[in-house]
């Protein structure tokens, strides 16, 4: 019996060969399929497609033909795929002196077989244990489960449970100890894969955690969405959007196949979808972004995320009035959701419509009052208006919630010269240079910030900075 487990999140050798843009590699190959105009290949280990473009190649038999034998367990591939498209443009298999070389490469493919135990009772505790760790009683379920592992320590699924009731405990380290005690049984076991990858995400480990998802859906065969959901949405945390598409790229194609025996129903496929078009979002591909929240949305009307992200792709696009449409229905979804008026205000500024703008950031404020970045950018809006009295009252209480904010620091500065108070001035100057002597404070300040992605300022705030520096 495989345990379905209920959880939410949410290496191959490489050569490049820079004057062609091809990177060689080996590897084995999980499938390939004939596709109108091309062949699709599954690659094993850091799984992803790649292709054989059938129309004027004149490898295309040759590959052909090579591509038939990757059933046979022994075949390992020296593969050369063109970077920017994926296609495949050079293909051999491995010698076997080659293979021998490169046997860690192979997969594990025996399913483990637990030993089998005379006693009746460690399925009996394991069924009660499992029950319990559905009711989310995890230290109950750990006991239980350990009745099980004492009559028979070699059974995998027990300390699967045990992890997983580890894991619900926020006890990530052991979780995933007792996981890998699993793996030593049943190495082919994605799930064990990826609730590793899980707890590493947790951790905010990063290269554990991609480390343990690429190998949980290098062994995935039922097409587990839960895995895919996981990894995708940890791939735009960090961010890797590139990567993230290659698995939903990955995802689909394992979908279509002819023996997949996976389900693509239910919210949190459609959130896959969902965390795909951020991916696309992040690598500035709007149209296929915007295509995937559209569809979500006809379906999930009623969903806050899906409008409220499309709302800032509209934003992000420059769609102003279509993004206030959509943050005011994603408003109204959850109230809860109030960053989103930051958003609207953000958007009335850009519009010099300033009474909408305040309006927008007072009613945030109200719901927020310690939250120091809005108040700075409130403070902003009121450089923009003239109102430096105003402004500089903002700036400074941001300041006390939060002096380490470099964009505060700015702000004071700012409204001290608008107000021509040059003592002030200069006394905040030498505070921004003591907290922060890694940047230069000079009249280039502002645009070396925006460079780093982290910071906007106006050219009229810009051209002020550059007459308060000089």
């Amino acid at each position: 019996m495989r345990l379905v487990i209920l959880m939410f999140l949410a290496f191959a050798s490489f050569t490049v060969v820079a004057q062609e843009k091809i990177q060689k590699e080996i590897n084995y190959i999980r499938s390939f399929r004939k596709e109108p105009g091309r062949i699709v290949v599954e690659l094993g280990v850091k799984p992803r497609l790649c292709f054989v473009p059938t129309k004027s190649n004149p490898n295309y038999v040759k590959f052909n033909a090579l591509l038939q034998s990757y059933q046979k367990k022994e075949n390992l591939y020296e593969i050369g795929i063109e970077e920017q498209t994926g296609h495949i443009k050079t293909l051999r298999i491995l010698n076997r002196s080659e293979t021998a070389e490169n046997q860690s490469i192979k997969p594990f493919f025996p399913a483990a077989v637990a030993a089998v135990s005379a006693s009746q009772f460690p399925k009996k505790y394991y069924d009660e244990a499992l029950e319990l760790y559905n009711k989310k009683q995890y230290q109950e379920a750990i006991e239980t489960v350990t009745k099980s592992i004492e009559i028979n320590t070699q059974d995998p699924e027990y300390h699967q449970l045990k992890a997983l009731c580890l894991a619900g405990l926020g006890q990530y380290k052991d979780s995933t100890d007792e996981a890998e005690y699993a793996l030593e049984m049943d190495r082919a076991n994605p799930e064990l894969y990826e609730l590793i990858a899980n707890n590493y995400y947790f951790l905010r480990d990063n290269e554990n955690a991609i480390k343990n998802y690429e190998k949980a859906i290098e062994y995935d065969i039922n097409i587990i969405v839960r895995i895919y959901h996981n990894y995708i949405k940890c791939l735009i945390d960090i961010p890797s959007p590139q990567r993230a598409i290659e698995v939903y790229k990955l995802y689909k194609y394992r979908l279509d196949s002819p023996n997949n025996y996976g389900d693509d129903s239910g919210n949190l496929a459609d959130d896959l979808e969902f965390y795909a078009g951020q991916a696309y979002q992040q690598i500035a591909d709007f149209r296929t972004a915007a295509e995937i929240y559209d569809r979500l949305i006809v379906v999930h009307p009623n969903v806050y995320g899906y409008r409220a992200q499309r709302g800032r792709l509209y934003q992000e696009k420059g769609e102003l009035p279509a993004a206030i449409r959509d943050f005011e229905i994603a408003l109204k979804l959850d109230e809860n959701e109030n960053i989103l008026l930051t958003n609207l205000a953000t958007i009335y500024q850009e519009l010099h419509d300033y009474k909408k703008a305040e309006a927008a950031y007072n009613e945030y404020l109200i719901k927020n009052p310690d939250d120091a970045v809005q108040t700075s950018n409130y403070g902003y809006l009121l450089l923009d208006e003239g109102h430096y009295k105003e402004a500089q009252a903002k700036f400074e209480a941001s300041f006390k919630t939060d002096d380490k904010s470099i964009d505060t620091h700015i702000g004071r500065i700012l409204s001290a010269y608008l107000l021509g108070d040059s003592r002030k001035k200069n006394i905040f100057i030498t505070a921004a240079k003591s907290q922060f002597p890694e940047i230069e404070i000079n009249a280039a300040t502002l645009n070396a910030l925006i460079i780093t992605g982290n910071y906007y300022y106006s050219e009229k705030i810009i051209e002020i900075w550059k007459e308060a520096l000089n």
